[in-house]
């Protein structure tokens, strides 16, 4: 079994073809993004965040939990090339969590901030929204082979 999924994946031979231009993003760049965002969930829930706390109270371990299993899915998505649309569906959920939590940050000041009159943190804003444009780059891509497929299957050819 783990001889097959090995072959699956795309660090096999002849997965992913020597041209295609997402081929090391593929097999180094997504994998490592997903485990690292897999990682600040996990984080999350071990040692909580005090941003996260602040914005959402108690629902900082259930927010964890859930950004680590979309993580994990398109960490599934993007290993094994047929789970395609695990990871397109994961790279929406995950692009949704990362822009709900900016939207979090910008509207939902800390008391000092108030008190202060101090703008949102935008040093971290703009950090998670420039972390996110491999994940959006990636949801572009899989969405063009998507519509590539659709092509291919009513032209009557195989995808």
């Amino acid at each position: 079994m783990i001889r097959r999924l090995w072959a699956a994946s795309v660090w096999a031979p002849g997965v992913v073809p020597e041209d295609d231009p997402w081929r090391t993003a593929k097999r180094v760049w997504l994998p490592l993004f997903d485990v690292i965002m897999m990682s600040a969930g996990v984080h999350a829930v071990i040692y909580g965040s005090l941003l996260l706390d602040r914005l959402y109270g108690d629902a900082t371990d259930v927010i964890g939990v859930v950004f680590a299993l979309v993580a994990f899915a398109c960490l599934v998505g993007v290993v094994w090339p047929r789970m395609w649309p695990v990871e397109m569906i994961g790279k929406i959920l995950l692009v949704s969590l990362i822009v709900g939590y900016v939207f979090g940050i910008i509207l939902s000041p800390s008391p000092e901030q108030i008190v202060a009159k101090e703008a949102p943190n935008w040093f971290i804003v703009s950090m998670i929204l420039g972390l996110i444009m491999l994940p959006i780059a990636r949801l572009d891509s899989l969405i063009d082979e998507w519509v590539e497929r659709r092509a291919t299957r009513r032209r009557g050819g195989r995808a």
